[in-house]
């Protein structure tokens, strides 16, 4: 008899301890499912919040973009017909127009006006109906920012449409672009990419509608960011021994190898006796090395920009 007693609550212990044990496995599996959906939600909240709208566009391919950089040569009456008007539109974007069935009237006269004047921005240019109102992921953390100075151009589509002023950062944000760079290297801060800076312009008064920048934004705006920023003469000695200290330069530059009107620019460094440029609106200019006697007549201002 107390032999089957025992049996029956050695038999009760077991079941009351599979069913403890069970309810610590749901309740464990359900903890950690709602971990997961917790962690999954603010992953999902960071993403959207600055995460690539990056769509990839079915009817626009490599081969469009490169024939659309050549000047038109089809023969369709039909074409010829459609853009009989079009004489002051680059050939890229009536081809491509034309290609993606696409009405003229999605490129605003600034960018046409800018492909007109720099032809590198095609792809930029050509791609405005399908990206203008998109936000593009900025990641630039995989950059060699610490040891040079990246070379930013206000053109990349990941910022490039943002509205700067009355325009958009692609046309007048070389000011911020050229800071950007500058900060983001000194103060060894990826986040600190032409996007945030435009904001940045905008919210502290140097952004001037109509014109661009401030030149404000950069010996101001850089000392609010962290910087020393200072004025120096165009001197060659000057211009040389900062940036052989590793202390780049920011210019305003004039009409010439770099611009018809005003622009700013970054002298980046020294190298066998000519000097290292990043213009934020060429990848070709920013390829090449200037002689000092070159660029001298064309810089404005240039500001040394160091930090304590």
């Amino acid at each position: 008899m107390r032999k089957g007693r025992r049996i029956c609550m050695v038999i009760a212990i077991v079941v009351v301890m599979a069913i403890i044990i069970s309810g610590i496995t749901v309740a464990a599996v359900s903890f950690g499912i709602k971990a997961a959906e917790k962690q999954s939600a603010l992953s999902t909240a960071d993403n959207e919040s600055d995460e690539i709208s990056e769509t990839a566009v079915d009817d626009i391919s490599d081969e469009d973009v490169a024939d659309a950089s050549e000047k038109s040569d089809i023969d369709d009456e039909e074409y010829k017909k459609y853009f009989e008007n079009a004489e002051d539109i680059p050939a890229a974007i009536c081809r491509f127009a034309y290609k993606n069935d696409l009405p003229l009237e999605n490129w605003p006269q600034e960018l046409i006006d800018m492909l007109n004047q720099y032809p590198e921005t095609v792809e930029f240019v050509l791609n405005y109906p399908y990206f203008k109102d998109q936000t593009f992921k900025i990641d630039n953390s995989y950059t060699d920012y610490v040891n040079s100075v990246p070379l930013f151009l206000q053109w990349d589509k990941r910022w490039g449409y943002t509205p700067y002023g009355d325009d958009m950062i692609a046309n007048a944000g070389c000011g911020p672009t050229c800071l950007s760079m500058v900060a983001t290297h000194l103060l060894k801060d990826p986040s600190l990419n032409p996007k945030a800076i435009a904001r940045f312009s905008e919210d502290y008064g140097y952004c001037e509608p109509g014109f661009g920048s401030k030149w404000s934004l950069i010996y101001e705006g850089g000392e609010l960011l962290g910087l020393d920023v200072y004025e120096v003469d165009c001197d060659e000695d000057v211009i040389v021994n900062n940036l052989e200290a590793g202390n780049p330069i920011i210019c305003l530059v004039g009409p010439g190898d770099f611009t018809y009107g005003g622009h700013f620019i970054v002298l980046t460094d020294y190298v066998n006796g000519q000097i290292k440029i990043n213009d934020p609106n060429s990848v070709i200019n920013s390829k090449k090395l200037w002689n000092f006697e070159d660029i001298k007549d064309q810089i404005e201002i240039p500001w040394v920009c160091t930090v304590s």
